[in-house]
């Protein structure tokens, strides 16, 4: 009896530290079990997303006379949201937009690039 009330209280215990882990500003895009179900079974895929929160998207310049059409986004370039604020996903490859009325491109770095990225810290 006291083995399954330990193994009660530890699954209790993990369960909790589940739900603890998961970033709030996820909750928007992502179920509370979706994430807990995602951290129990592919934790890196969970690492990378949080990880995208603050640092998927970045700013480069862009001039026309270089070629290339993007599909435009409206956003200000000096104050970014995040990916999920955009209505944006974490893809295999970088996504570039053209940053309406701007010479500029958004980039949303792929899941590799991020990977690399959290390797480094």
């Amino acid at each position: 009896m006291k083995i399954a009330s330990l193994f009660c209280l530890v699954f209790i215990s993990v369960g909790c530290a589940f739900a603890q882990e998961v970033d709030e500003r996820l909750l928007s895009k992502y179920s509370q079990q979706e994430l807990e179900t995602m951290i129990a079974t592919n934790s890196n895929q969970y690492d990378i997303l949080d990880y995208a929160l603050d640092n998927a998207l970045y700013v480069a310049n862009y001039s026309d006379s270089k070629g290339g059409s993007f599909e435009t986004i409206s956003v200000n370039p000096e104050s970014l949201p995040n990916f999920i604020e955009l209505n944006l996903e974490i893809k295999d490859r970088n996504q570039y937009f053209k940053i309406e009325g701007e010479d500029k491109l958004l980039v949303v770095k792929s899941t590799l690039v991020l990977n690399h990225e959290m390797g480094k810290k």
